[in-house]
């Protein structure tokens, strides 16, 4: 079945938009949901890297297809440090938008391991790698964490991509699946990975687990470049747990700024660092040429 005319209409004019924040929000809206078909489908769209499967009546689903893109603060990174025959993580890969990106950019010389531990997206995932056979893409359907385990993910409705292992206090709606945790260092060791160099941790609230899984590692593996989220509450003058793993492992952290019309990093003193819902970690080996290119 292909998308009603006034679907791909709204499409072809969502992807006209200029700015670098919003497009999840915009796409999401009243405005753009008019434009939804009237029932419940799956369509294929094109977005940076290739061809991906979607189902349109989701978040990011709706932010694939009337803008091609979720976060284009995170994409403006990708594109400056991810290099032909990089090895990327795309941890909380959700439908595959940043692990599509990523492989192309890393290109058939490249690996990119997509961590989406949601059954419900398996299939997806496997329709979207199966139609970009020359991407170097490799689906794990596990979480990570910082315990090898067996966990419960909360998926609510209508939102695959807000499945979270740390649900909310209060929260209702969709469904709970039992899913594999393994450490950072557990999978690199099986995979036989040398060297990571970039990794997007995108795990809704789990973050901080994420990266204390990675202790052990010895500094030459661990990624070079980590994009995360930390969505958790603030407390004044408390620094996130996310952000506490991380310089623990010996990065250098900026704050991702929302931004209109260009990247905008924030350093560790800056004013708003704390309040950021994005932000950079810099290894000591990162490349003195890949860090000009971010102007840090």
């Amino acid at each position: 079945m292909s998308l009603p005319r006034k679907t791909r209409i709204a499409a072809r004019l969502g992807r006209l938009y200029p700015l670098m924040s919003g497009c999840g929000t915009i796409a999401n809206s009243a405005f753009f949901r008019r434009f939804d078909p009237d029932s419940p489908m799956d369509a294929t769209v094109e977005v940076t890297g290739g061809k991906a499967r979607i189902p349109v009546h989701d978040y990011v689903g709706r932010a694939m297809l009337y803008m091609g893109e979720l976060d284009r603060k995170i994409s403006q990174i990708i594109d400056r440090v991810v290099d032909p025959g990089d090895v990327a993580l795309d941890i909380g890969a959700n439908l595959g938008l940043v692990s599509l990106r990523l492989a192309h950019r890393a290109g058939p010389r490249g690996v990119v391991h997509a961590f989406e531990p949601n059954p419900a997206l398996a299939p997806y995932l496997a329709q979207t790698f199966a139609m970009n056979p020359a991407l170097p893409l490799h689906h794990q359907q596990m979480a990570l964490g910082a315990e090898a385990s067996i966990m419960s993910l909360h998926v609510p409705p209508s939102n695959a991509g807000a499945a979270t292992l740390r649900p909310a206090d209060g929260a209702r709606g969709g469904q709970l699946v039992q899913v594999p945790v393994v450490t950072l260092a557990e999978f690199v060791a099986g995979a036989g990975l040398a060297r990571i160099d970039f990794a997007k941790i995108d795990v809704e609230g789990f973050e901080a687990e994420v990266l204390r899984g990675a202790t052990g590692l010895p500094a030459e593996t661990l990624p070079a470049v980590i994009v995360f989220e930390e969505i958790t509450p603030r407390l004044a003058g408390v620094t996130p747990a996310a952000l506490v793993a991380a310089e623990d492992l010996g990065y250098e952290i900026f704050a991702i700024a929302r931004s209109a019309f260009r990247l905008r990093l924030l350093a560790r003193d800056a004013p708003g660092f704390l309040q950021a819902h994005d932000y950079l970690a810099l290894s000591p080996r990162l490349d003195p040429a890949r860090r000009a290119r971010l102007q840090v």
